[in-house]
């Protein structure tokens, strides 16, 4: 045994030169990865002369250069980012699709899409009209590292696009309706609300929620939840709102609160934003002393079955609001008729006798109060 264990130490010691050899050598080889300051992204030779009508077309073809990570090759990743201004350095848009190819084919639809959310978003939800210059970069990676391992941006290319909407089997929604536990008689009365004046797809209300939850519709029963709204802009400082184990939409705080949905058609669906702000309704004009410019407010019944009130300060006719986020007073106005609270939904350059009629017309007396019931949408002027 000892003549074996001495034969295999000389083998071992005869080795280590060739294996220091070999470290060497593959030191040697070995490649050092760096990160260059960028690579070439080619403008399409298409665009140079041509408009890219983009929900007429299938893809939009770009080529580049594999980026140099330092001599050796490498398996690349890359991601298409979009900007309407390439000056802006936070307005870049990120495309879902990535590709591993220098040849790179983007489908037009997922640009038309990227970009309609993006000028939407930057024009107050208006659409492009006509053409526009739009910047594409690549961000290149090493994928199999991580999705932003070896990360690095191409220049800036331009070219020309139509973007716009399709023609759809979708529509806006007309109406929609909401129910729940704090909402007139819990889970049977669907609360109709009401459509902001001039501006198709949205709908807005006032309701009280005991900390507990609604569900919503586009007619009676539908009994949407949580997971039909597309997103929630919770302007509520301190409430939380969640989605409970039936669907129903939970807010955690009880008080009254402003509701707007807001609908618009993306591609061929009907997409949905929940707006929810604190509960607030005004006067301006006559009633207000005759300030036209700033909200004179109701002040908040204690809960569902307590009336708002507001004493006038001058002698005329209410003009009476919900104060909705974002939108223009005249466009959330009521007033009372019948004794129900009667939304607007025409133009109205004058005033409300003038222009819809002297039932729709109310009128009040300096010191009088005007109280609203709006879980009920009930009014009076006492």
């Amino acid at each position: 045994m000892k003549k074996i264990y001495k034969s295999l130490m000389l083998l071992m010691v005869a080795a280590l030169p060739m294996l220091f050899t070999a470290c060497e050598d593959d030191n040697d080889s070995n490649p050092t990865l760096t990160v260059p300051e960028s690579f070439v992204l080619n403008r399409p030779e298409f665009a140079a002369n041509n408009v890219y009508d983009l929900p007429s077309s299938q893809y939009v073809n770009f080529t580049t250069t594999q980026p140099n990570y330092g001599g050796w090759p490498a398996a690349v990743g890359y991601a298409v980012q979009l900007s309407l201004d390439d000056t802006d350095a936070e307005g870049w848009r990120e495309l879902s699709t990535t590709y591993t190819s220098t040849k790179i084919n983007v489908k037009a639809e997922e640009i038309n899409l990227a970009l309609l959310d993006m000028y939407r978003a930057a024009h107050d939800d208006a659409d492009p009209e006509g053409e526009m210059d739009i910047f594409v970069r690549l961000r290149a990676f090493l994928p199999d590292s991580g999705n932003d391992f070896g990360e690095v941006y191409s220049n800036a290319v331009t070219i020309r696009v139509l973007c716009y909407d399709t023609p759809s089997d979708a529509t806006l929604p007309t109406a929609v309706y909401v129910c729940g536990n704090s909402i007139a008689d819990a889970w049977s009365t669907w609360k109709p609300l009401a459509p902001v004046y001039g501006k198709d797809g949205r709908f807005y209300t006032l309701i009280y929620n005991n900390a507990d939850g609604f569900k919503w519709g586009y007619k009676e029963n539908d009994w949407f939840g949580y997971d039909l709204i597309d997103e929630i802009d919770n302007q509520v400082d301190g409430l939380t709102i969640t989605a409970a184990s039936d669907g129903n939409i939970v807010f955690d705080k009880a008080g009254w609160y402003t509701l707007e949905f807001i609908t618009k058609i993306v591609g061929s669906n009907v997409q949905v934003k929940l707006v929810v702000a604190p509960g607030a309704a005004g006067v301006r004009g006559a009633v207000a002393g005759g300030d036209w410019d700033n909200d004179h407010l109701f002040t908040p019944g204690a809960d569902k079955d307590s009336n708002w009130t507001y004493t006038a300060e001058g002698a005329g006719e209410m003009r009476a609001y919900i104060v909705v986020p974002g939108e223009d007073w005249w466009r959330t106005e009521f007033t009372f008729f019948g004794g129900e609270l009667y939304w607007r939904t025409v133009d109205i350059p004058g005033n409300w006798a003038s222009d819809v009629g002297d039932d729709y017309s109310v009128q009040v007396a300096t010191g009088q109060t005007v109280s609203i019931n709006f879980d009920r949408n009930t009014g009076s002027v006492q």
